[in-house]
Protein backbone atom coordinates (compact mmCIF):
# COMPACT_ATOMS: atom_id res chain seq x y z
CA UNK A 1 0.00 0.00 0.00
CA UNK A 2 1.36 3.44 -0.99
CA UNK A 3 1.30 6.31 1.47
CA UNK A 4 2.17 9.99 1.05
CA UNK A 5 3.92 11.98 3.74
CA UNK A 6 2.28 15.33 4.60
CA UNK A 7 5.75 16.90 4.74
CA UNK A 8 6.55 16.31 1.05
CA UNK A 9 7.36 19.31 -1.15
CA UNK A 10 4.22 20.36 -3.18
CA UNK A 11 5.93 19.50 -6.46
CA UNK A 12 6.96 16.08 -5.21
CA UNK A 13 3.47 15.55 -3.79
CA UNK A 14 1.94 16.28 -7.22
CA UNK A 15 4.38 13.91 -8.93
CA UNK A 16 3.61 11.17 -6.43
CA UNK A 17 -0.13 11.63 -6.94
CA UNK A 18 0.28 11.32 -10.71
CA UNK A 19 2.32 8.12 -10.26
CA UNK A 20 -0.37 6.61 -8.00
CA UNK A 21 -3.13 7.43 -10.52
CA UNK A 22 -1.06 6.09 -13.39
CA UNK A 23 -0.47 2.86 -11.49
CA UNK A 24 -4.19 2.47 -10.84
CA UNK A 25 -5.04 3.10 -14.53
CA UNK A 26 -2.46 0.58 -15.70
CA UNK A 27 -3.72 -1.98 -13.19
CA UNK A 28 -7.26 -1.48 -14.49
CA UNK A 29 -6.12 -1.82 -18.15
CA UNK A 30 -4.17 -4.99 -17.35
CA UNK A 31 -7.28 -6.37 -15.68
CA UNK A 32 -9.44 -5.60 -18.71
CA UNK A 33 -6.94 -7.15 -21.12
CA UNK A 34 -6.58 -10.24 -18.93
CA UNK A 35 -10.36 -10.58 -18.77
CA UNK A 36 -10.66 -10.31 -22.55
CA UNK A 37 -7.95 -12.90 -23.06
CA UNK A 38 -9.70 -15.29 -20.69
CA UNK A 39 -13.00 -14.70 -22.48
CA UNK A 40 -11.48 -15.29 -25.93
CA UNK A 41 -9.66 -18.42 -24.79
CA UNK A 42 -12.83 -19.77 -23.18
CA UNK A 43 -14.79 -19.12 -26.37
CA UNK A 44 -12.15 -20.81 -28.48
CA UNK A 45 -12.02 -23.78 -26.12
CA UNK A 46 -15.80 -24.10 -25.69
CA UNK A 47 -17.33 -27.18 -27.33
CA UNK A 48 -19.71 -26.67 -30.28
CA UNK A 49 -22.26 -28.89 -32.00
CA UNK A 50 -21.04 -30.67 -35.12
CA UNK A 51 -23.44 -31.48 -37.97
CA UNK A 52 -21.98 -33.53 -40.78
CA UNK A 53 -24.01 -34.25 -43.95
CA UNK A 54 -22.71 -36.83 -46.41
CA UNK A 55 -23.86 -37.79 -49.91
CA UNK A 56 -25.57 -35.85 -52.67
CA UNK A 57 -24.44 -32.59 -54.28
CA UNK A 58 -22.99 -29.61 -52.41
CA UNK A 59 -26.11 -27.60 -53.26
CA UNK A 60 -28.34 -30.27 -51.74
CA UNK A 61 -26.24 -30.59 -48.58
CA UNK A 62 -26.08 -26.84 -48.03
CA UNK A 63 -29.82 -26.43 -48.62
CA UNK A 64 -30.59 -29.10 -46.01
CA UNK A 65 -28.21 -27.45 -43.53
CA UNK A 66 -30.04 -24.14 -43.93
CA UNK A 67 -33.41 -25.79 -43.26
CA UNK A 68 -32.42 -27.65 -40.05
CA UNK A 69 -33.85 -26.09 -36.88
CA UNK A 70 -31.68 -28.31 -34.70
CA UNK A 71 -28.60 -26.46 -35.98
CA UNK A 72 -29.59 -23.52 -33.78
CA UNK A 73 -29.30 -25.51 -30.53
CA UNK A 74 -26.33 -25.18 -28.20
CA UNK A 75 -24.39 -27.93 -26.41
CA UNK A 76 -26.51 -27.44 -23.28
CA UNK A 77 -29.74 -28.43 -25.06
CA UNK A 78 -31.39 -31.40 -23.22
CA UNK A 79 -31.51 -34.77 -24.96
CA UNK A 80 -35.31 -34.89 -25.07
CA UNK A 81 -35.37 -31.58 -27.01
CA UNK A 82 -32.75 -32.72 -29.50
CA UNK A 83 -34.70 -35.95 -30.17
CA UNK A 84 -37.87 -33.94 -30.67
CA UNK A 85 -36.13 -31.63 -33.15
CA UNK A 86 -34.66 -34.64 -34.92
CA UNK A 87 -38.21 -35.87 -35.56
CA UNK A 88 -39.06 -32.44 -37.01
CA UNK A 89 -35.93 -32.66 -39.15
CA UNK A 90 -37.57 -35.36 -41.23
CA UNK A 91 -40.01 -32.83 -42.71
CA UNK A 92 -37.29 -30.16 -42.98
CA UNK A 93 -34.97 -32.47 -44.92
CA UNK A 94 -37.83 -33.46 -47.24
CA UNK A 95 -38.69 -29.81 -47.89
CA UNK A 96 -35.05 -28.86 -48.45
CA UNK A 97 -34.45 -31.70 -50.89
CA UNK A 98 -37.69 -31.17 -52.81
CA UNK A 99 -36.83 -27.48 -53.20
CA UNK A 100 -33.93 -28.51 -55.45
CA UNK A 101 -35.85 -31.28 -57.19
CA UNK A 102 -35.10 -34.43 -55.13
CA UNK A 103 -38.42 -36.15 -54.39
CA UNK A 104 -37.05 -39.67 -53.81
CA UNK A 105 -34.46 -38.87 -51.18
CA UNK A 106 -33.92 -41.15 -48.20
CA UNK A 107 -31.45 -40.71 -45.38
CA UNK A 108 -30.15 -42.09 -42.10
CA UNK A 109 -29.16 -40.03 -39.07
CA UNK A 110 -27.24 -40.61 -35.85
CA UNK A 111 -27.27 -38.36 -32.79
CA UNK A 112 -24.26 -38.88 -30.47
CA UNK A 113 -22.34 -37.16 -27.68
CA UNK A 114 -18.63 -36.28 -28.01
CA UNK A 115 -16.36 -33.61 -26.58
CA UNK A 116 -19.08 -32.50 -24.12
CA UNK A 117 -21.50 -31.67 -26.94
CA UNK A 118 -23.97 -33.36 -29.24
CA UNK A 119 -22.99 -34.49 -32.73
CA UNK A 120 -25.31 -35.22 -35.66
CA UNK A 121 -24.43 -37.35 -38.70
CA UNK A 122 -26.79 -37.42 -41.70
CA UNK A 123 -26.10 -39.73 -44.64
CA UNK A 124 -28.11 -38.95 -47.80
CA UNK A 125 -29.30 -41.23 -50.56
CA UNK A 126 -30.79 -38.54 -52.82
CA UNK A 127 -31.83 -40.55 -55.87
CA UNK A 128 -32.36 -38.68 -59.14
CA UNK A 129 -33.71 -35.16 -59.53
CA UNK A 130 -37.19 -34.88 -60.96
CA UNK A 131 -37.27 -33.97 -64.65
CA UNK A 132 -39.61 -31.38 -66.21
CA UNK A 133 -41.58 -33.58 -68.60
CA UNK A 134 -44.15 -30.92 -69.58
CA UNK A 135 -43.87 -27.12 -69.62
CA UNK A 136 -46.63 -24.64 -70.39
CA UNK A 137 -45.80 -20.91 -70.48
CA UNK A 138 -48.29 -18.29 -71.63
CA UNK A 139 -48.79 -14.51 -71.49
CA UNK A 140 -52.30 -13.08 -71.65
CA UNK A 141 -53.63 -9.53 -71.77
CA UNK A 142 -52.04 -6.54 -73.52
CA UNK A 143 -48.58 -8.00 -72.88
CA UNK A 144 -49.23 -10.97 -75.16
CA UNK A 145 -48.08 -8.86 -78.13
CA UNK A 146 -45.30 -7.07 -76.23
CA UNK A 147 -41.93 -7.76 -77.87
CA UNK A 148 -40.22 -7.91 -74.48
CA UNK A 149 -42.47 -10.71 -73.24
CA UNK A 150 -42.10 -12.52 -76.55
CA UNK A 151 -38.32 -12.32 -76.19
CA UNK A 152 -38.55 -13.64 -72.63
CA UNK A 153 -40.61 -16.67 -73.71
CA UNK A 154 -38.12 -17.45 -76.48
CA UNK A 155 -35.31 -17.93 -73.96
CA UNK A 156 -36.99 -18.86 -70.65
CA UNK A 157 -35.15 -20.06 -67.55
CA UNK A 158 -37.13 -23.33 -67.69
CA UNK A 159 -37.10 -25.92 -70.46
CA UNK A 160 -38.70 -29.26 -71.04
CA UNK A 161 -36.16 -31.91 -70.06
CA UNK A 162 -34.46 -29.74 -67.41
CA UNK A 163 -33.94 -31.01 -63.89
CA UNK A 164 -36.51 -29.48 -61.58
CA UNK A 165 -35.33 -26.73 -59.24
CA UNK A 166 -37.95 -24.72 -57.37
CA UNK A 167 -35.48 -21.86 -56.90
CA UNK A 168 -35.12 -21.50 -60.67
CA UNK A 169 -38.90 -21.70 -60.99
CA UNK A 170 -39.43 -18.90 -58.44
CA UNK A 171 -36.73 -16.74 -60.03
CA UNK A 172 -38.41 -17.05 -63.42
CA UNK A 173 -41.73 -16.05 -61.89
CA UNK A 174 -40.04 -12.97 -60.43
CA UNK A 175 -38.54 -12.12 -63.82
CA UNK A 176 -42.03 -12.13 -65.35
CA UNK A 177 -43.48 -9.95 -62.57
CA UNK A 178 -40.54 -7.54 -62.69
CA UNK A 179 -40.77 -7.19 -66.47
CA UNK A 180 -44.49 -6.52 -66.20
CA UNK A 181 -43.95 -3.73 -63.66
CA UNK A 182 -41.14 -2.16 -65.70
CA UNK A 183 -43.35 -2.11 -68.81
CA UNK A 184 -46.37 -0.58 -67.08
CA UNK A 185 -48.57 -3.65 -66.51
CA UNK A 186 -49.34 -2.69 -62.93
CA UNK A 187 -52.43 -4.94 -62.67
CA UNK A 188 -50.56 -8.04 -63.83
CA UNK A 189 -50.99 -11.34 -61.97
CA UNK A 190 -50.57 -15.07 -62.44
CA UNK A 191 -53.75 -16.85 -63.47
CA UNK A 192 -51.91 -20.15 -63.01
CA UNK A 193 -48.58 -20.83 -61.30
CA UNK A 194 -48.03 -24.46 -60.35
CA UNK A 195 -45.59 -27.34 -60.26
CA UNK A 196 -47.16 -30.83 -60.23
CA UNK A 197 -44.72 -33.64 -59.39
CA UNK A 198 -45.39 -37.28 -60.18
CA UNK A 199 -43.25 -38.96 -57.53
CA UNK A 200 -43.85 -42.40 -59.04
CA UNK A 201 -41.97 -41.68 -62.28
CA UNK A 202 -40.01 -38.69 -60.89
CA UNK A 203 -41.36 -36.16 -63.41
CA UNK A 204 -42.87 -32.70 -63.07
CA UNK A 205 -45.44 -30.65 -64.95
CA UNK A 206 -44.77 -26.87 -64.77
CA UNK A 207 -47.39 -24.32 -65.79
CA UNK A 208 -47.13 -20.54 -65.67
CA UNK A 209 -49.88 -18.37 -67.14
CA UNK A 210 -49.45 -14.61 -66.55
CA UNK A 211 -52.18 -12.08 -67.25
CA UNK A 212 -50.68 -8.63 -67.73
CA UNK A 213 -53.96 -6.79 -67.83
CA UNK A 214 -54.02 -3.34 -69.47
CA UNK A 215 -50.77 -1.49 -69.99
CA UNK A 216 -50.72 1.88 -68.22
CA UNK A 217 -49.88 5.13 -69.95
CA UNK A 218 -48.13 8.22 -68.61
CA UNK A 219 -50.44 10.76 -67.05
CA UNK A 220 -49.27 14.11 -65.65
CA UNK A 221 -45.52 14.83 -65.48
CA UNK A 222 -44.84 16.96 -62.40
CA UNK A 223 -41.51 18.81 -62.01
CA UNK A 224 -39.83 20.14 -58.86
CA UNK A 225 -36.79 22.37 -59.46
CA UNK A 226 -35.24 25.64 -58.37
CA UNK A 227 -33.20 26.77 -61.37
CA UNK A 228 -33.64 27.15 -65.12
CA UNK A 229 -36.80 27.63 -67.10
CA UNK A 230 -39.27 24.75 -67.12
CA UNK A 231 -39.70 25.05 -70.88
CA UNK A 232 -35.96 24.48 -71.24
CA UNK A 233 -36.00 21.53 -68.82
CA UNK A 234 -38.79 19.89 -70.80
CA UNK A 235 -36.52 19.77 -73.84
CA UNK A 236 -34.81 16.82 -72.13
CA UNK A 237 -38.06 14.86 -72.08
CA UNK A 238 -38.02 11.52 -73.85
CA UNK A 239 -41.58 10.88 -72.63
CA UNK A 240 -44.91 12.62 -73.05
CA UNK A 241 -48.35 12.28 -71.43
CA UNK A 242 -50.18 9.47 -73.23
CA UNK A 243 -47.04 7.43 -73.96
CA UNK A 244 -46.93 3.86 -72.69
CA UNK A 245 -45.05 3.61 -69.40
CA UNK A 246 -41.50 2.22 -69.59
CA UNK A 247 -39.03 2.17 -66.68
CA UNK A 248 -36.09 2.27 -69.09
CA UNK A 249 -37.35 5.60 -70.42
CA UNK A 250 -37.39 7.06 -66.91
CA UNK A 251 -33.85 5.83 -66.26
CA UNK A 252 -32.78 7.39 -69.56
CA UNK A 253 -34.43 10.70 -68.64
CA UNK A 254 -32.65 10.65 -65.28
CA UNK A 255 -29.31 10.06 -67.03
CA UNK A 256 -29.95 13.02 -69.34
CA UNK A 257 -30.41 15.37 -66.39
CA UNK A 258 -27.42 13.96 -64.50
CA UNK A 259 -25.19 14.37 -67.57
CA UNK A 260 -26.31 17.95 -68.13
CA UNK A 261 -23.91 19.42 -65.50
CA UNK A 262 -26.75 21.42 -63.97
CA UNK A 263 -27.93 19.01 -61.26
CA UNK A 264 -26.32 17.13 -58.37
CA UNK A 265 -29.32 14.78 -58.01
CA UNK A 266 -32.03 13.97 -60.54
CA UNK A 267 -34.90 11.51 -60.10
CA UNK A 268 -37.82 10.48 -62.28
CA UNK A 269 -40.25 8.18 -60.46
CA UNK A 270 -43.79 6.88 -61.07
CA UNK A 271 -46.51 7.69 -58.53
CA UNK A 272 -47.61 4.09 -57.98
CA UNK A 273 -49.72 4.95 -54.95
CA UNK A 274 -52.19 6.97 -57.01
CA UNK A 275 -52.82 4.98 -60.18
CA UNK A 276 -55.99 6.09 -61.97
CA UNK A 277 -57.79 5.35 -65.21
CA UNK A 278 -54.87 3.20 -66.36
CA UNK A 279 -52.63 6.26 -66.05
CA UNK A 280 -49.51 6.69 -63.91
CA UNK A 281 -48.22 10.16 -63.04
CA UNK A 282 -44.48 10.88 -63.07
CA UNK A 283 -42.57 13.01 -60.53
CA UNK A 284 -39.33 14.61 -61.70
CA UNK A 285 -37.20 16.14 -58.94
CA UNK A 286 -34.03 18.11 -59.70
CA UNK A 287 -31.50 19.40 -57.17
CA UNK A 288 -29.17 21.99 -58.62
CA UNK A 289 -25.39 21.97 -58.46
CA UNK A 290 -23.51 25.04 -57.30
CA UNK A 291 -23.64 27.70 -59.95
CA UNK A 292 -19.93 28.53 -59.91
CA UNK A 293 -17.08 26.02 -59.95
CA UNK A 294 -13.37 26.65 -59.59
CA UNK A 295 -10.60 24.16 -60.30
CA UNK A 296 -6.83 24.03 -59.97
CA UNK A 297 -4.48 21.16 -60.62
CA UNK A 298 -1.00 20.00 -61.39
CA UNK A 299 -0.01 17.58 -64.12
CA UNK A 300 3.10 16.13 -65.63
CA UNK A 301 4.01 14.79 -69.04
CA UNK A 302 7.45 14.26 -70.48
CA UNK A 303 6.17 15.66 -73.79
CA UNK A 304 5.28 19.08 -72.37
CA UNK A 305 6.81 18.96 -68.87
CA UNK A 306 5.13 19.84 -65.56
CA UNK A 307 2.02 21.93 -66.00
CA UNK A 308 -0.42 23.99 -63.97
CA UNK A 309 -4.13 23.93 -64.78
CA UNK A 310 -6.71 26.51 -63.72
CA UNK A 311 -10.41 26.59 -64.47
CA UNK A 312 -13.62 28.51 -63.83
CA UNK A 313 -17.16 27.55 -64.79
CA UNK A 314 -20.52 29.27 -64.58
CA UNK A 315 -22.81 26.27 -65.00
CA UNK A 316 -25.95 28.28 -65.73
CA UNK A 317 -25.51 31.85 -66.92
CA UNK A 318 -29.25 32.25 -67.45
CA UNK A 319 -32.52 30.34 -67.18
CA UNK A 320 -32.05 28.94 -70.70
CA UNK A 321 -29.10 26.82 -69.56
CA UNK A 322 -26.27 28.75 -71.19
CA UNK A 323 -22.87 28.11 -69.59
CA UNK A 324 -19.47 29.78 -69.53
CA UNK A 325 -16.13 28.04 -69.03
CA UNK A 326 -12.56 29.32 -68.81
CA UNK A 327 -9.57 26.96 -68.88
CA UNK A 328 -5.89 27.78 -68.73
CA UNK A 329 -2.77 25.65 -68.57
CA UNK A 330 0.93 26.39 -68.57
CA UNK A 331 3.94 24.11 -69.01
CA UNK A 332 7.52 24.54 -70.08
CA UNK A 333 6.63 23.83 -73.73
CA UNK A 334 2.97 24.75 -74.11
CA UNK A 335 0.65 27.46 -72.73
CA UNK A 336 -3.07 27.67 -73.51
CA UNK A 337 -6.09 29.68 -72.44
CA UNK A 338 -9.65 29.36 -73.74
CA UNK A 339 -13.00 30.94 -73.01
CA UNK A 340 -16.06 29.01 -74.25
CA UNK A 341 -19.74 29.95 -74.17
CA UNK A 342 -22.11 27.00 -74.68
CA UNK A 343 -25.74 27.23 -75.78
CA UNK A 344 -27.90 24.07 -75.56
CA UNK A 345 -30.19 23.70 -78.54
CA UNK A 346 -33.59 22.07 -79.12
CA UNK A 347 -32.38 18.69 -77.87
CA UNK A 348 -29.90 19.70 -75.14
CA UNK A 349 -28.92 16.11 -74.39
CA UNK A 350 -27.54 15.69 -77.89
CA UNK A 351 -26.82 19.04 -79.49
CA UNK A 352 -25.29 22.34 -78.53
CA UNK A 353 -23.62 25.41 -80.03
CA UNK A 354 -20.28 26.60 -78.67
CA UNK A 355 -18.63 29.98 -79.26
CA UNK A 356 -15.01 30.18 -78.15
CA UNK A 357 -11.82 32.16 -78.25
CA UNK A 358 -8.36 31.32 -77.03
CA UNK A 359 -4.62 31.61 -77.34
CA UNK A 360 -2.00 28.88 -77.62
CA UNK A 361 1.77 29.09 -77.51
CA UNK A 362 4.07 26.12 -78.10
CA UNK A 363 7.84 25.98 -78.46
CA UNK A 364 9.89 22.87 -79.24
CA UNK A 365 13.52 22.43 -80.27
CA UNK A 366 12.76 23.29 -83.89
CA UNK A 367 9.35 25.05 -83.92
CA UNK A 368 7.58 27.99 -82.33
CA UNK A 369 3.88 28.81 -82.61
CA UNK A 370 1.80 31.63 -81.14
CA UNK A 371 -1.82 31.29 -82.26
CA UNK A 372 -5.05 33.07 -81.36
CA UNK A 373 -8.40 31.53 -82.30
CA UNK A 374 -11.97 32.73 -82.60
CA UNK A 375 -14.52 30.12 -83.57
CA UNK A 376 -17.87 28.44 -83.29
CA UNK A 377 -18.92 24.81 -83.41
CA UNK A 378 -22.12 22.83 -83.62
CA UNK A 379 -22.06 19.39 -81.97
CA UNK A 380 -24.71 16.73 -82.44
CA UNK A 381 -24.63 13.33 -80.72
CA UNK A 382 -26.36 10.94 -83.07
CA UNK A 383 -28.69 8.13 -82.03
CA UNK A 384 -26.15 5.66 -83.43
CA UNK A 385 -23.62 6.98 -80.84
CA UNK A 386 -21.48 8.87 -83.37
CA UNK A 387 -20.52 12.42 -82.35
CA UNK A 388 -20.60 14.95 -85.18
CA UNK A 389 -18.94 18.36 -84.78
CA UNK A 390 -19.05 21.09 -87.43
CA UNK A 391 -16.77 24.05 -86.73
CA UNK A 392 -15.35 27.18 -88.29
CA UNK A 393 -12.28 28.92 -86.87
CA UNK A 394 -10.48 32.16 -87.58
CA UNK A 395 -6.82 31.58 -86.68
CA UNK A 396 -3.98 34.10 -86.67
CA UNK A 397 -0.61 32.49 -86.09
CA UNK A 398 2.97 33.64 -85.77
CA UNK A 399 5.18 30.61 -86.22
CA UNK A 400 8.78 29.70 -86.83
CA UNK A 401 9.97 26.37 -88.23
CA UNK A 402 13.68 25.59 -88.57
CA UNK A 403 14.48 29.30 -88.35
CA UNK A 404 11.94 30.39 -90.99
CA UNK A 405 9.33 32.86 -89.71
CA UNK A 406 5.78 32.74 -91.02
CA UNK A 407 2.61 34.73 -90.29
CA UNK A 408 -0.74 33.31 -91.39
CA UNK A 409 -4.37 34.35 -91.28
CA UNK A 410 -6.66 31.36 -91.88
CA UNK A 411 -10.38 30.73 -92.02
CA UNK A 412 -10.72 26.98 -91.28
CA UNK A 413 -14.02 25.09 -91.60
CA UNK A 414 -13.91 21.51 -90.33
CA UNK A 415 -16.04 18.40 -89.83
CA UNK A 416 -15.17 15.87 -87.11
CA UNK A 417 -16.81 12.49 -86.59
CA UNK A 418 -15.91 10.33 -83.59
CA UNK A 419 -17.11 7.44 -81.51
CA UNK A 420 -15.89 5.56 -78.44
CA UNK A 421 -17.10 2.14 -77.36
CA UNK A 422 -15.74 0.76 -74.09
CA UNK A 423 -16.69 -1.47 -71.18
CA UNK A 424 -16.60 1.63 -68.97
CA UNK A 425 -13.86 0.56 -66.57
CA UNK A 426 -10.71 2.64 -65.84
CA UNK A 427 -8.73 -0.26 -67.32
CA UNK A 428 -10.91 -1.42 -70.23
CA UNK A 429 -10.47 -4.97 -71.47
CA UNK A 430 -12.35 -4.37 -74.70
CA UNK A 431 -13.40 -1.46 -76.84
CA UNK A 432 -12.33 0.96 -79.54
CA UNK A 433 -12.41 4.57 -80.55
CA UNK A 434 -12.18 6.33 -83.87
CA UNK A 435 -11.89 9.96 -84.95
CA UNK A 436 -11.95 11.42 -88.45
CA UNK A 437 -11.48 15.14 -89.12
CA UNK A 438 -11.64 16.89 -92.46
CA UNK A 439 -10.51 20.52 -92.46
CA UNK A 440 -9.18 23.13 -94.83
CA UNK A 441 -8.64 26.80 -95.51
CA UNK A 442 -9.71 28.29 -98.87
CA UNK A 443 -8.07 31.44 -100.18
CA UNK A 444 -11.39 32.39 -101.74
CA UNK A 445 -12.71 33.15 -98.23
CA UNK A 446 -9.80 35.37 -97.25
CA UNK A 447 -7.19 32.89 -96.03
CA UNK A 448 -3.52 33.46 -96.81
CA UNK A 449 -3.15 29.92 -98.19
CA UNK A 450 -5.37 27.12 -99.44
CA UNK A 451 -5.05 23.58 -98.12
CA UNK A 452 -7.16 20.52 -97.35
CA UNK A 453 -6.32 18.08 -94.60
CA UNK A 454 -7.67 14.68 -93.49
CA UNK A 455 -6.71 13.24 -90.12
CA UNK A 456 -7.69 9.75 -88.89
CA UNK A 457 -6.99 8.22 -85.48
CA UNK A 458 -8.06 4.86 -84.10
CA UNK A 459 -7.42 2.59 -81.14
CA UNK A 460 -8.51 -0.96 -80.40
CA UNK A 461 -8.30 -3.05 -77.20
CA UNK A 462 -8.78 -6.80 -77.01
CA UNK A 463 -8.52 -8.96 -73.89
CA UNK A 464 -6.76 -12.30 -73.59
CA UNK A 465 -6.56 -14.78 -70.72
CA UNK A 466 -3.38 -13.13 -69.46
CA UNK A 467 -3.53 -9.48 -70.40
CA UNK A 468 -4.76 -7.29 -73.23
CA UNK A 469 -3.62 -6.15 -76.66
CA UNK A 470 -3.70 -2.45 -77.64
CA UNK A 471 -3.46 -1.34 -81.27
CA UNK A 472 -3.12 2.34 -82.18
CA UNK A 473 -2.92 4.07 -85.56
CA UNK A 474 -2.71 7.66 -86.89
CA UNK A 475 -2.92 8.76 -90.52
CA UNK A 476 -2.76 12.30 -91.83
CA UNK A 477 -2.89 13.61 -95.41
CA UNK A 478 -2.57 17.26 -96.48
CA UNK A 479 -3.09 18.71 -99.94
CA UNK A 480 -1.08 21.97 -100.27
CA UNK A 481 1.27 23.41 -102.87
CA UNK A 482 4.23 23.90 -100.56
CA UNK A 483 4.90 22.58 -97.04
CA UNK A 484 6.69 25.86 -96.30
CA UNK A 485 3.36 27.71 -96.55
CA UNK A 486 1.82 25.77 -93.66
CA UNK A 487 2.06 27.28 -90.15
CA UNK A 488 3.57 25.09 -87.44
CA UNK A 489 0.21 24.15 -85.86
CA UNK A 490 -1.13 22.71 -89.14
CA UNK A 491 1.90 20.55 -89.95
CA UNK A 492 2.25 16.94 -88.85
CA UNK A 493 5.02 15.81 -86.51
CA UNK A 494 5.72 12.45 -84.87
CA UNK A 495 7.53 11.38 -81.72
CA UNK A 496 6.62 11.49 -78.05
CA UNK A 497 4.66 9.55 -75.43
CA UNK A 498 1.49 9.29 -77.54
CA UNK A 499 3.23 8.83 -80.89
CA UNK A 500 6.49 6.99 -81.60
CA UNK A 501 8.00 6.39 -78.18
CA UNK A 502 11.77 6.47 -77.84
CA UNK A 503 11.93 9.85 -79.61
CA UNK A 504 11.38 13.34 -78.22
CA UNK A 505 8.08 15.19 -78.57
CA UNK A 506 7.56 16.37 -82.19
CA UNK A 507 11.14 15.44 -83.08
CA UNK A 508 10.24 13.36 -86.16
CA UNK A 509 9.48 14.67 -89.63
CA UNK A 510 11.29 15.85 -92.72
CA UNK A 511 14.66 17.52 -92.12
CA UNK A 512 15.55 20.95 -93.47
CA UNK A 513 18.54 20.38 -95.79
CA UNK A 514 20.23 23.66 -94.76
CA UNK A 515 20.09 23.79 -90.94
CA UNK A 516 19.27 20.11 -90.38
CA UNK A 517 16.25 20.88 -88.16
CA UNK A 518 12.89 19.07 -88.20
CA UNK A 519 10.27 20.84 -90.32
CA UNK A 520 7.45 18.27 -90.03
CA UNK A 521 5.46 17.04 -92.98
CA UNK A 522 2.26 17.20 -94.97
CA UNK A 523 1.50 13.57 -94.22
CA UNK A 524 1.60 11.34 -91.14
CA UNK A 525 1.70 7.60 -90.57
CA UNK A 526 2.07 6.09 -87.07
CA UNK A 527 1.24 2.60 -85.79
CA UNK A 528 1.69 0.99 -82.39
CA UNK A 529 1.22 -2.43 -80.83
CA UNK A 530 1.28 -2.96 -77.07
CA UNK A 531 0.66 -5.84 -74.72
CA UNK A 532 -0.31 -5.19 -71.09
CA UNK A 533 -0.38 -7.62 -68.19
CA UNK A 534 -2.24 -6.65 -65.02
CA UNK A 535 -0.37 -8.24 -62.12
CA UNK A 536 -2.24 -6.38 -59.37
CA UNK A 537 -5.60 -4.63 -59.14
CA UNK A 538 -4.03 -1.19 -59.70
CA UNK A 539 -0.84 -2.09 -61.54
CA UNK A 540 0.09 -3.45 -64.96
CA UNK A 541 3.26 -3.89 -66.97
CA UNK A 542 3.53 -3.36 -70.72
CA UNK A 543 5.74 -4.10 -73.71
CA UNK A 544 5.32 -2.07 -76.91
CA UNK A 545 6.59 -1.40 -80.41
CA UNK A 546 5.91 1.84 -82.32
CA UNK A 547 6.69 2.81 -85.90
CA UNK A 548 5.97 5.94 -87.96
CA UNK A 549 7.01 9.39 -89.14
CA UNK A 550 5.81 12.57 -90.81
CA UNK A 551 6.83 13.43 -94.36
CA UNK A 552 6.33 15.85 -97.23
CA UNK A 553 5.42 12.86 -99.40
CA UNK A 554 4.45 9.24 -98.92
CA UNK A 555 8.01 7.90 -98.93
CA UNK A 556 8.18 7.80 -95.15
CA UNK A 557 11.54 7.36 -93.46
CA UNK A 558 9.95 5.18 -90.83
CA UNK A 559 11.35 5.37 -87.31
CA UNK A 560 10.95 2.53 -84.85
CA UNK A 561 10.74 2.56 -81.07
CA UNK A 562 10.32 -0.21 -78.50
CA UNK A 563 10.34 -0.52 -74.75
CA UNK A 564 8.68 -1.49 -71.49
CA UNK A 565 6.15 0.35 -69.38
CA UNK A 566 4.45 0.47 -66.00
CA UNK A 567 0.76 1.35 -65.63
CA UNK A 568 -0.85 2.71 -62.46
CA UNK A 569 -4.64 2.49 -62.64
CA UNK A 570 -5.30 5.47 -60.37
CA UNK A 571 -8.69 6.78 -59.21
CA UNK A 572 -8.38 9.70 -61.63
CA UNK A 573 -7.27 7.60 -64.60
CA UNK A 574 -4.35 5.56 -65.87
CA UNK A 575 -0.82 6.91 -65.39
CA UNK A 576 1.73 5.52 -67.89
CA UNK A 577 5.48 5.38 -67.33
CA UNK A 578 7.37 4.10 -70.38
CA UNK A 579 11.07 3.56 -70.99
CA UNK A 580 11.66 3.34 -74.75
CA UNK A 581 14.59 3.12 -77.12
CA UNK A 582 14.54 4.72 -80.55
CA UNK A 583 15.82 1.90 -82.72
CA UNK A 584 16.88 4.23 -85.55
CA UNK A 585 18.89 6.80 -83.61
CA UNK A 586 22.17 6.67 -81.64
CA UNK A 587 20.56 8.31 -78.61
CA UNK A 588 19.89 6.13 -75.58
CA UNK A 589 16.65 5.44 -73.76
CA UNK A 590 13.80 7.95 -73.41
CA UNK A 591 11.42 8.26 -70.46
CA UNK A 592 7.76 8.98 -71.30
CA UNK A 593 5.13 9.84 -68.68
CA UNK A 594 1.53 10.45 -69.67
CA UNK A 595 -1.99 10.40 -68.22
CA UNK A 596 -5.46 9.97 -69.62
CA UNK A 597 -8.03 7.31 -70.51
CA UNK A 598 -7.05 4.38 -72.69
CA UNK A 599 -10.02 5.06 -74.96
Amino acid sequence: MLTVSPFLHPGKFLLTTVIIRLFRELRFCFGVVAGLLCFVSSVLAAPAPDIQIEGGSEQLRENIRQYLTIAEESCSAPLWRLKSLLIDAEAEIASASQAVGYYQLTYTSALTQANNCWQLRIKLNPGDQATISELHLDIRGDGAEDEYFQALLKVPDLHQGDKLNHGTYENFKNRISTLAASRGYFDGHFDIARVVVNAADNTAFVELVYNTGTRYKIGVIRMAHNILDEKFLKRYFNISPGDFYDTDKLLELKSYYNASNYFSVATATPDLQNLHDHLVDIDVQLEERKRFAYSAGLGVSTDTGPRVLLGFENRYVNSAGHSLKIDASASTIKKTAQLAYTIPLSNPSYEFLKIYTGIETEETDSTYSNKDTLGASYTNYQKDHWLHTYAINIENEDSRVAGKALYSHLLIPSVTVSRTQTDGSPYPLSGWNFLARLSGSPKTLGSDISYEQLYLRGKYIHAFSYGRLLLRSEVGVTEVNDLGDLPASVRFFAGGGTSVRGYDYKSLGDIDPVNKEVIGGKNLWVNSIEYDYRFRSSWAIAAFYDIGNASDNFNFDLKRGAGLGLRWISPIGPVRIDIAKGLDQPKGWNLHISMGPDL
